[in-house]
């Protein structure tokens, strides 16, 4: 029988309003973060999902939407295997510094810089999931991570994805709904709130 993961990025941070790299460095959740966290939260309450397990990366921008979209009311594993790309030396800095004009941060872009790969970051996100999703009594799930990671491991899932997501980073708090089963993710549905 198929499981259902509800791969979620977190809401917008004082990082995301100033144009700062991010990655394995943390900023809190701004207003308008927690605001599309209650956003993500209402679409779950309007189709009467609940999650039987949850799950953030270790960051606090993670952790705190979490747990805005469950109401406190489940319990979560925090787990690095949800972390973000490592930028490297680039993390803390200005986008428009460091990464000026257009730039694909994926392949080995960072590995000069002392940062993740994407088959790197992948491959981490790929076993987390599994791992994850093979638990027992593990159905319905709620996973809130980052978008770089989550952009690149749903890439992966192309080939077998009911649903075709464009090759860019998701908005803050984008729920990928993807069936899960046989160690098969397939992305069937997507909601980028409207904040």
């Amino acid at each position: 029988m198929a499981k259902i993961l509800y791969l979620t990025r977190h809401g917008q941070t004082i990082f995301n309003t100033r144009g700062i790299v991010q990655g394995w460095c943390d900023s809190p959740l701004t207003e308008l973060g927690r605001h599309q966290a209650e956003l993500a939260r209402a679409w779950f309450e309007e189709r009467g999902i609940t999650f039987d397990h949850a799950y953030s990366s270790p960051a606090e921008r993670a952790a705190d939407t979490v747990e805005i979209i469950t109401r406190n009311a489940v319990p979560f594993e925090r787990t690095r295997g949800l972390k973000e790309f490592n930028y490297g030396c680039i993390e803390g800095n200005s986008y428009q510094l460091v990464l000026p004009g257009t730039y694909n941060p994926y392949g080995d872009f960072l590995v000069p810089f002392g940062g993740s790969s994407e088959d790197e970051v992948i491959a981490r996100m790929r076993t987390t999931l599994t791992q994850i999703m093979e638990r027992p009594d593990h159905q319905s799930v709620l996973a809130v991570s980052h978008g770089a990671c989550t952009r690149a491991f749903i890439s992966s899932c192309d080939a077998t994805s009911t649903l075709h997501v464009p090759n860019r980073v998701s908005k803050n708090c984008t729920i990928n709904v993807l069936r899960y089963e046989d160690g098969v993710f397939d992305l069937v549905e997507r909601f980028e709130p409207d904040a």
